[in-house]
């Protein structure tokens, strides 16, 4: 009697630890699909910076100014800085949810998330107090996450805590980038426009080189066009990144259900599937 008892005991137990491992394929899905289109910030091939010089050595070759190769592109290039930096924090957040929902952890070199930032106006961008909060919360998250044996136990706790702040950044990145640059293209848009129709008026050009100048003209608009269409598609895709990890924040509690799992795994395929309209670009 006494040993069936134990066996039933030992069974009871077994059943236990099987029914409190949740099957976290569904987050590590998500976190690997929305690692890989927070990464896509890599390939967008504009910045504050280039911005800068493109106005500056375009006014410069207006005046036939050649002499001079110097622009005044520092505060851009903070700007810069600053959204690298506010991408690195996004990217490494999800690259601990990747491996913590995998059991994977592995080592990760936090020193780059020991910078503060600091509020304040910097050229083309304005970094906000709930902003400094948000990375900084981050930050330490991933920290902690790196140096405090975090295992699937504490993925809760981690994915509750950087809710808000995560979202916060990513919604910096997306303004930064679909509004603020996107914006800066669009300026640049207006002056080809003026500056090709100034070109098209001048009675001393021949109709060949007008034609030519009107070529150029669309070539550049198309470039700049397709550029802000990569804008918009990494616009996309970091919204449904922010929506899928509200969606895995309120359902935090009840990751077994087979509903649950079914909606977080919908996320994943929503933002694999804009991934895949942003390389078409």
């Amino acid at each position: 009697m006494i040993k069936h008892l134990k066996i039933y005991g030992i069974l009871f137990i077994c059943l236990i630890s099987i029914s409190s491992c949740v099957n976290l394929k569904h987050v590590n899905a998500y976190s690997l699909e929305s690692l890989e289109g927070v990464q896509y910030f890599e390939a967008i091939n504009y910045s504050f910076q280039q911005s800068c010089l493109d106005k500056c050595f375009e006014q410069k070759i207006i005046d036939l100014e050649f002499l001079d190769q110097n622009c005044d592109c520092e505060q851009e290039k903070v700007a810069d800085s600053i959204t690298l930096k506010i991408y690195a924090s996004v990217f490494g957040y999800f690259d601990g949810l990747t491996n913590l929902s995998d059991n994977d952890l592995t080592s990760y070199k936090t020193d780059a998330l020991t910078n503060a930032l600091s509020e304040g106006d910097f050229g083309s961008i304005t970094i906000k107090k709930e902003h400094v909060e948000s990375y900084t919360t981050v930050s330490q998250l991933l920290i902690h996450a790196f140096t405090d044996s975090y295992r699937k136990k504490k993925i809760k706790t981690y994915v509750k805590d950087a809710n808000e702040p995560v979202k916060e950044l990513i919604l910096f990145l997306d303004f930064n980038i679909s509004s603020n640059l996107s914006g800066k293209l669009e300026v640049k848009k207006n002056r080809l426009k003026a500056d090709y129709f100034d070109l098209i008026k001048d009675s001393s050009l021949s109709s060949f080189e007008k034609r030519n100048a009107i070529k150029e003209y669309y070539n550049n608009i198309i470039e700049i066009e397709q550029q802000q269409a990569k804008f918009v598609a990494y616009s996309k895709t970091l919204s449904a990144i922010s929506n899928g990890h509200q969606k895995l924040y309120d359902d935090i509690e009840h990751l077994s259900v087979k509903a649950i799992q079914q909606e977080i795994f919908q996320s994943a395929s929503e933002i694999k599937s804009i991934i895949t309209e942003l390389k078409k670009i």
